[in-house]
């Protein structure tokens, strides 16, 4: 199942960024099994799967496990696309972020969840959605995220002082170090959240670049770009980005994905109906995925995992998987060992 997808321009990028570091282009793209002819129209949407497989095969040719870090601190405002021209233009911090976190879904959409900015007791938080659980093929996100933003603020503002910390929910990684280079604050591992803490008033710092008559214009382009990528998207992607956010610890009712779509609920069954699919089958096919995930890459207890997706009861969980699988969930975890 597709978790999402993003420009051939930003793979480009960072491809670009990786190899600098001593990668062969090729050897990377071969790897990661991407045509590069993917990759000749920037405006092409390429399975988010090959980000996480360039991140996973560029640490293990170069041994460099701080990768992602090298390639968010080393990397410019114009890898956002439109957006990142849209942030460059704005008066401020705060509205550049909300211009990033805005029209993220034009540079990189994922079905786990969406970038958000809120603000807690007067102290902004710039929060990257959990990709949990964690491992080779994720480290590289989280670290190129948050890095990346980290590095778009000082160049915005000419600033190293307006964010107070950085966390990630993953723990302490044996390159813990690099992450001291990557960023100008303290940094903090097994976190609730993968998230930049900003100081008190950051979001009100000037941006060096505003160029207000531009920025308006670049706007207009931007919404003009969500329409479309939205426009573009199917109903069923639409549901597995909802279910993404919501299926952590009950399972969530068509109403309920309806009501977060702006729909009502006869639409979207009639909508799925028309792409080949249900509802429940997309449930099935995101609590699949999600097990077999959790069941290769953590040492969860099935009744945690069937409390994460949804289950009323681990039994009916380990049902559920042998309907997927053909075998028991205790079986399929012997067969990784």
């Amino acid at each position: 199942m597709k978790i999402g997808d993003t420009t051939a321009s930003y793979i480009q990028y960072l491809l670009d960024i990786v190899t600098s570091h001593g990668t062969p282009k090729e050897e990377l793209l071969a790897a990661i099994g991407l045509n590069p002819k993917e990759l000749e129209d920037g405006d092409n949407r390429v399975d988010l799967a090959y980000l996480m497989r360039l991140g996973y095969h560029a640490i293990k040719i170069t041994k460099e496990p701080a990768v992602g870090l090298i390639a968010g601190k080393t990397s410019s405002i114009t890898r956002f696309g439109l957006p990142g021209l849209g942030a460059m233009t704005s008066p401020n911090l705060g509205e550049a972020l909300q211009v990033i976190i805005h029209y993220e879904a034009i540079y990189g959409r994922c079905y786990r969840g969406a970038s958000r900015i809120s603000t807690i007791n007067n102290t902004p938080h710039v929060e990257f959605y959990s990709i949990a659980p964690y491992n080779d093929y994720t480290y590289f996100v989280v670290d190129a995220v948050l890095s990346g933003w980290s590095n778009a603020i000082e160049w915005l503002t000419g600033r190293t002082d307006l964010v107070a910390s950085s966390h990630f929910e993953f723990p302490t990684p044996l390159y813990y170090e690099q992450y001291k280079k990557a960023f100008s604050c303290p940094v903090f591992f097994s976190q609730e959240k993968n998230e930049l803490i900003l100081t008190e008033g950051a979001l009100s710092a000037l941006s060096l670049h505003s160029n207000p008559s531009l920025h308006e214009q670049l706007i207009i382009q931007c919404d003009q770009a969500l329409i479309q990528v939205s426009q573009a998207d199917s109903h069923k992607n639409k549901v597995l980005k909802v279910l993404g956010t919501m299926l952590h610890g009950k399972t969530p009712s068509i109403e309920d994905v309806a009501q977060q779509l702006g729909m009502p609920t006869w639409t979207l069954r009639r909508k799925l109906k028309d792409e080949n699919t249900s509802y429940q089958t997309l449930v099935d096919e995101m609590r699949k995925d999600v097990a077999l995930s959790y069941m290769k890459n953590t040492e969860l207890s099935f009744g945690e995992i069937s409390y994460l997706l949804g289950f009323s009861t681990p039994g009916a969980f380990q049902r559920a998987f042998k309907r997927w699988s053909g075998i028991t969930p205790g079986e399929y975890r012997k067969s990784l060992k």
